[in-house]
């Protein structure tokens, strides 16, 4: 059997002007930790796929990640 090789479209990186502050990189890294957490959860059982989500939902609100999906461009998937 042969797979089929397909070609990567790599987005070109772009500059903001944005800064990013110790608070910023604070909250990213503690939503990336409690996303951890809930999905480990998740996976055990523990929690539901809807809970999951909702949990995942006030973790944003508390804890802004810094890579968000209004930061990402998804027009050519």
């Amino acid at each position: 059997m042969v797979k089929k090789v397909h070609p990567v479209n790599h987005q070109p990186l772009t500059a903001t002007n944005k800064s990013i502050n110790s608070e910023q990189l604070l909250n990213d890294l503690h939503y990336q930790q409690s996303k951890q957490i809930i999905q480990s959860l998740l996976n055990k059982g523990l929690i539901s796929t809807t809970e999951f989500k909702d949990i995942d939902t006030l973790n944003k609100q508390t804890f802004p990640p810094l890579l968000g999906p209004e930061n990402i461009d998804t027009s050519s998937f």
